[in-house]
């Protein structure tokens, strides 16, 4: 890598240092990942490209393109403020768990929403009302649990 170079007026660029000082050291704006990769055929490790179809900034990590996340930090305090939700932070880093047996109890409806993990589904947080189940249940399905709906 040639490092950084300080033009003066008058400095003429030939195709080397047009590489190494101008076209290696900008941020190229492409439509898409796919023109960009048709553009850049070679990526070089550190090299950064914008995407206007998505507003995302990538850089190359020497084996693929990378969304480029940036540093942040939390802006204001992370509270877990329910019972049976613990964690929080005021920067850095935040965590927040569930433990459910903290939980307050409280009485059912049909509308109410139940979350439960499918064990099937990488993706496996998921959502189900209290009237589904009890469908469910209606149509003689077997859920592998008790459940007293009134």
């Amino acid at each position: 890598m040639a490092g950084f170079k300080v033009w003066t007026t008058g400095d003429l660029v030939n195709a080397s240092d047009f590489n190494s000082y101008l076209q290696e050291q900008v941020i190229g704006r492409f439509a898409n990942a796919s023109a960009r990769d048709s553009a850049i055929s070679s990526p070089e490790e550190g090299m950064f490209a914008f995407l206007l179809d998505t507003n995302v900034l990538t850089f190359y990590d020497s084996s693929s393109w990378q969304s480029f996340i940036g540093e942040g930090d939390i802006t204001s305090i992370v509270t877990a403020s329910t019972s049976g939700l613990s964690g929080g932070t005021t920067s850095g880093v935040a965590t927040l768990s569930i433990t459910p047996a903290q939980a307050t109890s409280g009485t059912v409806a049909s509308t109410d929403i139940i979350l439960f993990g499918d064990a099937d589904d990488s993706n496996n947080l998921k959502k189900t009302t209290v009237a589904d189940i009890n469908n469910l249940v209606s149509a003689g399905v077997s859920l592998g649990l008790v459940l007293a709906l009134s």
